[in-house]
């Protein structure tokens, strides 16, 4: 019967991580486009062979770059823990997560008419034409 292997440092790291932004493994999992078995397994450092037979898993550097991402783990953070290959695929400065919190944050402090040019912006980006009636009256068709 092999015994299991400890976790990593990286996998304590992302279990911190988590709970300081109150974040379930299921859902850091979904939004790292990953299951949340593989996820479990990259940050416990093993998987099951069989019963009572465990076998490590360091999981690939791209993996643990979009875990890190979405974990808000640094670049600095990843190396601390001995990864510097997940690192290096990292913005040193900032987390993706934080980026896209930031951005909806200033989504979120629009006005109404700053919020109708964006999704106008958007709309036209996307190749969607909105009607004169609906651009006009954007409250009552997204029930705000």
């Amino acid at each position: 019967m092999n015994q299991r292997p400890a976790q990593p440092p990286w996998g304590a790291l992302f279990a911190a991580a988590l709970a300081h932004r109150g974040l379930s493994a299921r859902e850091a999992a979904r939004r790292a486009g990953i299951s949340e078995g593989r996820w479990r397994q990259i940050t416990g450092g093993y998987q099951v062979v069989s019963a009572g037979v465990y076998a490590s898993v360091r999981g690939p550097a791209a993996t643990l770059a979009k875990m890190a991402a979405v974990a808000g783990v640094t670049a600095a953070e990843l190396r601390a823990a001995g990864r510097d290959d997940a690192a290096g695929l990292l913005d040193p400065q900032r987390p993706a997560s934080s980026v896209a919190d930031d951005l909806l944050e200033r989504v979120r402090a629009m006005t109404t008419d700053q919020a109708r040019e964006l999704l106008a912006a958007i709309a036209q980006h996307l190749g969607i034409s909105v009607p004169a009636a609906a651009a006009a009256e954007p409250d009552r068709q997204f029930g705000t």
